[in-house]
């Protein structure tokens, strides 16, 4: 294989960026990827930093596992809405059924969204 800009020049390595070949005079090292130019060394930082954040909010590499945060939104609107739903209905003796149906489909979602995210093997 030759050099992109070079067509005498054997190729060395591929631009993480435009996967073009390149040769040693043409080939930047980033230490995380070769790239061929000062466009696709900024289009390589990016993608390396995506890859990196993307890493951090599915736990991959991680051994500490977080409790997904939608699952977590849901049941406090379920037992905030639903607990006033009970209450008002208990003791108030007055049944209050949108917060009660609420209630319900938040505890729904709750565990809805808790399956997704275990099958998905989501940590966020």
């Amino acid at each position: 294989m030759e050099c992109f800009n070079h067509a005498n020049s054997a190729a060395v390595a591929v631009c993480k960026s435009c996967a073009r070949a390149v040769c040693r005079s043409c080939a930047k090292d980033m230490g995380f990827a070769i790239a061929c130019s000062p466009n696709c060394e900024t289009e390589a930082r990016q993608q390396h930093e995506m890859s990196i954040r993307a890493k951090r909010i599915y736990g991959i590499g991680a051994t500490k596992q977080v409790f997904p945060l939608a699952v977590l939104t849901w049941v406090l609107f379920a037992a905030l809405f639903g607990g006033f739903g009970i209450f008002s209905t208990f003791v108030l003796h007055r049944a209050e059924w949108f917060l009660l149906i609420f209630g319900a489909i938040s505890l729904l979602l709750a565990i809805v969204s808790y399956r997704r995210s275990k099958s998905l093997q989501l940590n966020c």
